[in-house]
């Protein structure tokens, strides 16, 4: 049976006096104390798992930082694991395709380890990841069971499938945008893909396997080979076994690259080579200002919305910042992760747009919170650098919007880029709407910014478009 649900429910921001229990694993439930997250361990489970919490396997992987870390509470009340909480936990229909990749590697990765340790991985879905930075986290420790040696099926394969490979490989092939696993939470089905499909790409050799074939064996009423794994039943000999499973997760490690999306480009990932609003000095000077708000300010955690490829939030991680990088264009997000984890930077990249953010959904729209109460209060400094035009022109976001926004998702500070009516990305973007918004002016966000924000500093460059850097007001 899988156990995936108490991730979804870790995934929650919920105030810190509430308490909110899962519901779907039967061998646990998390809940919410302040800055970390419990989870109680239901009695049934109690010895199976203090046994993988003392293993040599448990131990390897939570001192390299791939499984979660828990610190054991064995009070008479019942056992309790107490894990660390990540400040901005994300959600695989926010992940770009590298992302994706990096949580399917590890999960195979962690599985073929346990199964050299006696251990094996009972449910694989991207659920279970989460993303620290630009790494990821396996944060179900109840994903893991004790295996029998003499079993040489991975009862998760066929999860594995639907929820990593298929969605990747829709993604490549017919361009779905993987946010739709939004709504498969159990992934695709391959019959329900086959139908999506040509002839040519049918019968090509990345879908006829994971998709072709088991949609005719489930046509032609043989569901009990839709997994199409080779390696159904049980043998005597345990080494071939053991050599029959390490040999499926090798063939889903290949597969699953062979899966992943063909390189893309987009205006927007190549908007900075591109740019003709700015000229090289211009952008020296922008870049050297918002530094030294960056150093002066300190901020610790920064949250860069509409942070394109990445070039300010690899700037505030010089200064010693952990960066939420927020981004909406998909092939920006993925040079961006690619990027910060090419540099081993800490930045965590969403995919996601704050005009139509990530919503609550799931069980009473309880089970994923939506990415706003996420991201609230959670970084010091929130940076808009060419945005607010973009929300205004393109969403028909009012500015008074825009700045309660703001004031919502900063804990301390707002760094924001103002662009005039005069710039040519603004008349570009405004497309003769000059009654709407030809009239529009600095003043009209310093109105908004009224008892909400108090201006530090203002810097005007040469091309006209104005860096502000605002202090949240406390009242």
């Amino acid at each position: 049976m899988s156990v995936i649900l108490h991730q979804n429910v870790a995934n929650r921001a919920p105030s810190q006096s509430q308490v909110t229990p899962t519901f779907r694993d039967p061998a646990g439930s998390l809940s919410f104390e302040a800055d970390r997250v419990v989870r109680s361990i239901h009695p049934a489970a109690r010895q199976s798992t203090l046994e993988f919490l003392e293993s040599e396997f448990c131990h390897q992987a939570q001192q390299r930082g791939d499984l979660v870390a828990a610190c054991i509470d064995d009070a008479p009340g019942g056992l309790r694991l107490i894990h660390p909480r990540i400040p901005v936990p994300t959600y695989p229909w926010e992940w770009t395709p590298s992302q994706w990749l990096a949580a399917a590697e590890l999960t195979l990765a962690l599985c073929e380890e346990a199964l050299s340790h006696g251990w094996i991985l009972k449910d694989a879905t991207p659920l279970n990841i989460l993303f620290v930075g630009h790494r990821p986290v396996f944060v179900d420790i109840l994903s893991f069971e004790q295996h029998d040696p003499h079993a040489s099926i991975w009862l998760a394969y066929g999860q594995y499938m639907r929820t990593f490979l298929l969605p990747l490989l829709m993604n490549r092939e017919l361009s779905w945008p993987l946010a739709l696993s939004l709504f498969k939470r159990d992934g695709y089905e391959p019959a329900e893909l086959y139908q999506a499909m040509s002839w040519p790409q049918r019968l090509s050799r990345s879908v006829f396997w994971p998709i072709t074939l088991p949609a005719w064996l489930e046509r032609g009423k043989k569901a009990e080979a839709t997994s199409s794994n080779p390696t159904i039943g049980h043998k005597d000999d345990s080494e071939l076994a053991a050599h029959l499973l390490h040999r499926t997760l090798a063939d889903l490690r290949r597969r699953t690259l062979r899966a992943m999306p063909r390189n893309s480009g987009s205006a927007w990932a190549e908007y900075q080579q591109t740019l003709t609003h700015y000229t090289a000095e211009q952008a020296a000077s922008k870049r050297e200002w918002v530094r030294a708000a960056l150093l002066k300010h300190k901020p610790a955690r920064v949250l860069d919305i509409g942070a394109n490829t990445g070039e300010y939030s690899a700037l505030a991680t010089e200064n010693g910042a952990e960066v939420i990088a927020l981004e909406r264009d998909a092939a920006a997000a993925e040079r961006l992760f690619c990027m910060s984890r090419a540099r081993s930077l800490p930045i965590q990249t969403i995919h996601a747009d704050l005009a139509r953010p990530t919503p609550a959904v799931g069980w009473e729209n309880a089970e994923s919170s939506a990415l706003i109460p996420r991201l609230a209060g959670q970084c010091d400094l929130v940076l808009m650098l060419a945005v607010i035009h973009h929300l205004i022109l393109m969403e028909q976001i009012p500015i008074p919007a825009i700045v309660d926004l703001a004031h919502r998702l900063a804990a301390r500070h707002w760094l924001v880029e103002w662009v005039p009516v005069a710039d040519p990305m603004y008349q570009s973007l405004m497309r003769g709407r000059v009654s709407l918004y030809g009239a529009l002016a600095e003043s009209d966000l310093h109105t908004a910014c009224d008892g909400l924000f108090t201006l530090l500093c203002r810097q005007t460059l040469d091309n006209g478009r104005v860096l502000l850097f605002f202090e949240k007001s406390t009242q």
